[in-house]
């Protein structure tokens, strides 16, 4: 199964914000966690002091509910703002036609 934790975080100030982009950036990728698929830094565009980590998994959820890194993740995050952790499961996707050529008009 794969699933997803998301940790929305909502700085406190714009030096917040800035200062846990810059922590993100210093983070060394995690060694010896099985199923980690990848882990991705997204802003908000409508709230410039939202930013969401996206750690994407390959397996089981734990027991617990949240990831070992995840639960990591957020409290090394809290510090620069109100965090929330939750963790979602892939139920079904939409698949969509991808045009490889440009229709040629006659």
């Amino acid at each position: 199964m794969d699933w997803i934790e998301m940790i929305h975080l909502r700085a406190y100030s714009h030096g917040d914000c800035a200062a846990a982009a810059a922590a993100f950036h210093e983070l060394t990728s995690p060694e010896g966690e099985v199923g980690l698929k990848e882990v991705i830094l997204l802003r908000n565009t409508g709230i410039d002091t939202d930013m969401g980590i996206f750690i994407s998994w390959q397996g089981d959820v734990p027991a617990n509910g949240k990831s070992r890194l995840g639960l990591q993740l957020s409290a090394a995050f809290s510090e620069y703002g109100q965090i929330y952790h939750s963790v979602w499961s892939y139920e079904t996707r939409l698949a969509v036609r991808q045009e490889t050529r440009p229709k040629q008009i006659d």
